[in-house]
């Protein structure tokens, strides 16, 4: 790829304006790791979707645990949209912070995204609406089979999330694997690159990389 060999330094302020990633796929596809290692390689910043779950801390938790959060109606979308606006024109933002164990937004803490050149926007739902799509300078999906994605999941919401088998079963079962069939699976259509990540991350990684490097390299000549 015409990115092999560049470095950091591709992308640093100063250098163009902000370039923007939507990286979807479903739960478990390595969505949060290949970002997150992808964007400090690059000098950027990642947002999670799952940060801008609605806020419904006014539930008990038990109401909290059942509602489904992979659905499109379970995103805080104007909340979303205006902070990638704002900074792809250059601002920090104050993204909201979530509480995944107890199911609810931490209401007097946020977490500053200083204004950097690259901005990864990470979620299954990425590229499901309409309106983030245009935001993107480069759409891509991650796909891997049910089972690897289960079990990543299984391990993260365990060792992470503190829940218990049984309801990672459930919820699994009920909001994970229809929500993936009915929005996310249909997404892929809208990227401009699939990758499996059902293997090495890393491997997934350098891909997302070198993909993201090109990508750059050919708008900064437009």
């Amino acid at each position: 790829m015409a990115g092999k060999g560049l470095n950091r330094q591709a992308l640093v302020p100063g250098q163009g304006s902000v370039f923007i990633v939507g990286l979807a796929g479903p739960s478990g596809s390595g969505k949060s790791t290949i970002a997150r290692r992808v964007a400090s390689r690059l000098n950027g910043h990642v947002i999670s979707m799952e940060s801008y779950s609605i806020e419904m801390n006014h539930l008990p938790l038990e109401e909290r645990a059942k509602l489904n959060y992979d659905a499109p109606h379970a995103i805080d979308m104007r909340l979303l949209e205006s902070h990638i606006r704002d900074y792809a024109s250059g601002k920090a933002i104050e993204a909201p912070i979530y509480d995944f164990a107890q199911h609810l937004r931490v209401s007097d803490r946020f977490e500053h995204v200083p204004a950097k050149s690259l901005l990864i926007v990470e979620g299954i739902l990425a590229l499901h609406f309409a309106e983030l799509r245009p935001l993107f300078d480069l759409s891509i999906y991650l796909e891997a089979p049910d089972e690897v994605c289960f079990h990543r999941r299984k391990v993260r919401d365990i060792t992470e999330r503190q829940r218990s088998l049984d309801f990672i079963l459930w919820q699994y079962k009920n909001n994970v694997l229809p929500a993936a069939r009915q929005y996310v699976l249909p997404s892929k259509r809208y990227a401009d690159l699939v990758l499996d990540s059902a293997g090495d991350l890393v491997t997934v990684e350098k891909s997302l990389y070198d993909a993201l490097v090109e990508k750059h390299a050919v708008a900064a000549m437009q």
